[in-house]
Parts: structure tokens; sequence; C-alpha cells
């Protein structure tokens, strides 16, 4: 009877610790703004419902996955999810260094007059790049 009351007392500490968490993920998400701003670009305003559905069932699922260990074999299709994942990492990326003013202040204090967008094409070569080897090779991950 008492290991069970670990295990129950386990279970709602691990999960009351996921919740939090997780509310504290969705809100920073929601505080910098990065489903209006990009809904906002690609003049999909009337999408945003879908696109923060979207973003709460990618949570989800991502979280299951951690609990309960499964693969799904999609081979090389796995690169078109990874893709929109890459995505809305670095568009999270990009929303924290625009709020933050990350771009300007590293451009004045390395003295950068010229090459931000060779600079900007070197991250995002480097991130894909990254993305394809670790989900492409399994011996990457």
């Amino acid at each position: 009877m008492l290991l069970i009351a670990r295990y129950i007392l386990a279970f709602i500490a691990a999960f009351s610790s996921g919740v939090v968490i997780a509310g504290g993920v969705f809100s920073f998400i929601a505080i910098i703004g990065v489903v209006p701003r990009m809904a906002q670009r690609t003049s999909t305003e009337k999408n945003i419902v879908t696109y923060e559905n979207a973003i709460i069932l990618g949570g989800i699922l991502g979280s299951l996955t951690m609990v309960f260990d499964f693969k799904i074999p999609l081979g090389i299709i796995s690169v078109i999810p990874s893709f929109g994942i890459g995505v809305f990492v670095g568009a999270i990326a990009v929303s924290i260094a625009e709020v933050l003013d990350v771009v300007p202040v590293f451009m004045r204090r390395a003295s950068l007059k010229k090459g931000l967008e060779l600079f900007v094409w070197a991250i995002a070569l480097g991130k894909t790049t990254g993305a394809l080897l670790y989900f492409i090779f399994p011996y990457f991950s």
C-alpha cells in the first residue's frame, strides 16, 4: 500500500511539474507574439486559431513522445516535419532576438558595417545542416 502511495505522489508531482513548465512555455510563446507576427507577415490572419491549435497539439504530442518512448518509422519523409520544427524554433529564436534587440547590439559591438545578410544566411544554413544530419542519420541523436 505504501508503494502505491509513493507512485501516486510521484505521478502527481511529475504531472504538476509538466503542467507548470508547459504553461510557462506556451505563455512565453504568446508573450513574444510569434503566431500573430507570422500570420501578419504571411497575410493569413484568419488562420491564427488553427496555428495556435497546431502549437498546442504539437506540445501535447511532443510531451507524449517524451513519456512514452515510441518511434514513427517515416524514413526520409521525416524531413518534412523536421523542417516545420526547424522553422518554428527559428521563428522563436528570431522573435527573442527581436524582442531583446540582439542584432543591433551585436552589429554595433562587432563593428560590422556590411555582411549582415551573409551572417543571417550562415546561421540559417548551419541550423538546416545540423537539423538534417540529426534527423536523417540515426547515430547523430
